[in-house]
C-alpha cells in the first residue's frame, strides 16, 4: 500500500509544479493519471480530479480535450453536489473559449440559479449577461442580470452606435476618410501620405516619360488605393467589435468570477492519502 501512496504524492506534486511553470497540458495529464489510480467508488474525489484536469485544459485552450473530460465526469456519475457548480462554470468557460456565446450564457444562467449567496449569484449573472450581449441578444442580456452597474454599461452600449462597413468603404474612395470615419487616425494619416506620395510619383514619371517607373508606381498606388477602400470596411468592423467587447468587459466588471478552485480537489486528495 505504501508504493501507490508515494506515487500519488509524487504525481500530485508534479501536477502542481507543472501548473506553477505554466505547462497546463502536462498538469492535466497528471490530474488524469491521479484520477485513473483513484478508488472507483470514490466519486467525489474522481470528479474533483477530473475537473482539475478540465480546468488545466481550459488554461491551455484545449477545448476538445476539456469537453471530453467534462463529459466523462458526468457520464461516470462522478458529479456530486460539492462539484456540480464547478462543472457548470467550466461548461460556460469552454463555450466562451469556443465563442459559442449563447451556449455560454445559458450555462451561466443555470449556474447563477444554483447559487445561494446573493453576491456570487450577481457576479455569475453579470457573466451571463456579457455572453448574451456577445451573442447579439441585448434583450437577453438585460433579462439575465439586475445588477445596476451591468445594466448601466449595457445602456451605454445601446445608446451608442456602430459604424457602417458600407459607408466606411465608400469614404475610403477618398484615401484616409474610411479610416477616419471609424476613428483610426493613425491609419488615416498613413493612407493619405502613401497615396499622396505614389500619386505624385506617378505624375512625375508620366511628366518625364519614364513609363517603366510609371507602371511600377501605378501598381503600388493601386495597392494603396484599394487598401484605403477595404481598410475603411475593416476599420468599421474593428470599431464595432471593439465597442461590443468593451461593453462586455464593463458588464462583467472587475470582481473575480466564481471559478474552479483547485485547492478543494488537492486538499481532498491529500485527505485520502492520509488514510
Amino acid at each position: 500500500m505504501g508504493e501507490p501512496k508515494l506515487a500519488s504524492v509524487s504525481s500530485l506534486a508534479l501536477a502542481e509544479e507543472f501548473l506553477a511553470s505554466g505547462d497546463a497540458s502536462a498538469a492535466a495529464l497528471e490530474w488524469r493519471r491521479l484520477e485513473a489510480d483513484a478508488d472507483p467508488a470514490d466519486a467525489e474525489l474522481r470528479g474533483s480530479l477530473l475537473l482539475a484536469a478540465a480546468d488545466a485544459y481550459r488554461e491551455d485552450g484545449a477545448w476538445d480535450r476539456m469537453g471530453r473530460v467534462l463529459d466523462r465526469a458526468e457520464s461516470e456519475a462522478a458529479v456530486r453536489a460539492p462539484i456540480e457548480p464547478e462543472i457548470l462554470f467550466l461548461r460556460m468557460r469552454r463555450s466562451e473559449g469556443l465563442r459559442e456565446w449563447a451556449s455560454a450564457a445559458e450555462w451561466g444562467e443555470t449556474l447563477a440559479e444554483s447559487r445561494r449567496d446573493p453576491a456570487e449569484r450577481a457576479r455569475v449573472s453579470r457573466l451571463a449577461a456579457a455572453d448574451w450581449l456577445l451573442a447579439g441578444s441585448p434583450a437577453e442580456a438585460r433579462r439575465a442580470t439586475d445588477d445596476p452597474a451591468a445594466l448601466a454599461a449595457l445602456g451605454r452600449w445601446e445608446r451608442g452606435s456602430d459604424r457602417s462597413p458600407r459607408i466606411g468603404g465608400l469614404l475610403g474612395l477618398v484615401p484616409g476618410l474610411g479610416y477616419a470615419y471609424s476613428g483610426e487616425w493613425g491609419n488615416a494619416i498613413r493612407s493619405i501620405v502613401l497615396n499622396g506620395l505614389f500619386g505624385w510619383a506617378m505624375y512625375e514619371c508620366a511628366d518625364h516619360d519614364e513609363w517603366g517607373l510609371f507602371a511600377v508606381t501605378t501598381f503600388f498606388e493601386l495597392t494603396w488605393y484599394t487598401g484605403s477602400i477595404y481598410g475603411g470596411v475593416d476599420a468599421a468592423h474593428r470599431y464595432n467589435r471593439e465597442r461590443l467587447e468593451g461593453a462586455a468587459r464593463e458588464i462583467r466588471g472587475d470582481a473575480p468570477a466564481p471559478g474552479l478552485r483547485r485547492s478543494p480537489a488537492v486538499d481532498l486528495f491529500r485527505v485520502r492519502l492520509a488514510f
